[in-house]
């Protein structure tokens, strides 16, 4: 298996502009894995500079690939599309050892202009999807929905080991237990 599915919600987009002005009608999003693999958003006419697609799109990521890119373009009249700007989104945003990958994560990214310039924020919820094979059904979790063998524990300051979570009964029945804290 040389690649897993990436499931990416194109949620919306905040303060886009062209040339310091905002724009008023048509933005899109192109979310782009590499050259031949990529989705884009419908165009939002209806709420110019902060657009609102809500899309769902599931691509192929290969292991190889340390980012995805969003593209921010607007379409203007007789299909002339303008750059409106991009973001580089790492995997390691989403493969972090504190939150298991297949988590959904919400995630906002500053779009920038060819030139570097910023240029609006764009709004992402991601997730990796797991194979049958790495369901845990069957199998107990640890603290913060980890399995046993991806539970780990984080070092503090002085390198000493804090376990992260609680562990109630055995946990074999994958119960999640909440204890409200009252502040005074």
């Amino acid at each position: 298996m040389n690649s897993r599915t990436l499931e990416v919600t194109v949620i919306s987009a905040e303060d886009l502009r062209i040339n310091d002005r905002p724009i008023t009608k048509n933005a899109f999003a192109t979310i782009r894995v590499d050259s031949n693999n990529f989705s884009s958003t419908r165009m939002d006419s209806e709420r110019g500079s902060y657009p609102c697609w809500n899309q769902k799109f599931c691509l192929a990521l290969p292991y190889h690939i340390k980012f995805i890119s969003v593209e921010v373009q607007c379409g203007a009249a007789r299909s002339k599309v303008r750059p409106v700007g991009s973001a580089k989104v790492p995997i390691s945003d989403i493969e972090r050892d504190y939150v298991p990958s297949h988590f959904l994560h919400f995630l906002s990214y500053r779009l920038r202009q060819r030139d570097g310039e910023r240029n609006g924020i764009i709004n992402l919820c991601i997730r990796l999807l797991l194979r049958p094979d790495q369901v845990n059904v069957g199998r107990p979790l640890g603290p913060l929905g980890f399995t046993s063998e991806n539970n780990r524990c984080k070092k503090d300051d002085g390198g000493h080991e804090v376990q992260i979570g609680v562990t109630v009964g055995d946990n074999s029945y994958n119960i999640a237990l909440g204890i409200p804290i009252a502040t005074i």
